[in-house]
């Protein structure tokens, strides 16, 4: 499998919430020594940035969001220990989930978080991932527009 190949499948992977492919095609690219910069910016970030955009569209909803979330969250682990030195990770700081409202708004965070941290660090864009797999962890979604709209008309 060429470098571009395994980073689209770790893309479609992520993407299609399937943990096992993920896990091994993100252990792979590492293995194969593929830069973590380009990872990230090849396979992770159009993948949550896919997410996102089918969360703003209503093609996504909290079931393909938790499992896509449990996929990132297990990627953010293996990529973890090549970017952030185990001396470096007690002061490691990941940066606080500030997404709020439904799914769409959500999707729409996720898009211009991931356009901003585009030329960041290796370093600063892990931070941005765990934000992002932690905070659509433990994210609160409130009601869909549409169901608010249907349950005041009645």
């Amino acid at each position: 499998m060429t470098r571009e190949d395994l980073l689209k499948a770790l893309q479609d992977a992520i993407f299609e919430g399937e943990l096992v492919e993920a896990k091994t095609a993100a252990t792979q690219a590492v293995e194969a020594k593929i830069d973590i910069d380009r990872i990230l910016k090849d396979a992770v970030w159009p993948a949550v940035y896919n997410i996102g955009e089918s969360m703003e569209e209503g093609d996504f909803f909290m079931p393909e969001v938790k499992i896509s979330t449990k996929v990132l969250l297990e990627v953010a682990s293996i990529l973890r220990p090549y970017i952030i030195d185990a001396d470096q990770i007690s002061a490691y700081v990941k940066h606080p989930w500030t997404g709020e409202g439904d799914i769409d708004d959500i999707g729409i965070y996720l898009k211009s978080t991931i356009k901003k941290s585009m030329n960041s660090s290796a370093y600063e864009q892990m931070a941005i991932l765990d934000m992002i797999a932690e905070g659509l962890n433990t994210h609160e979604f409130t009601p869909c527009k549409i169901q608010a709209t249907e349950i005041h008309h009645h």
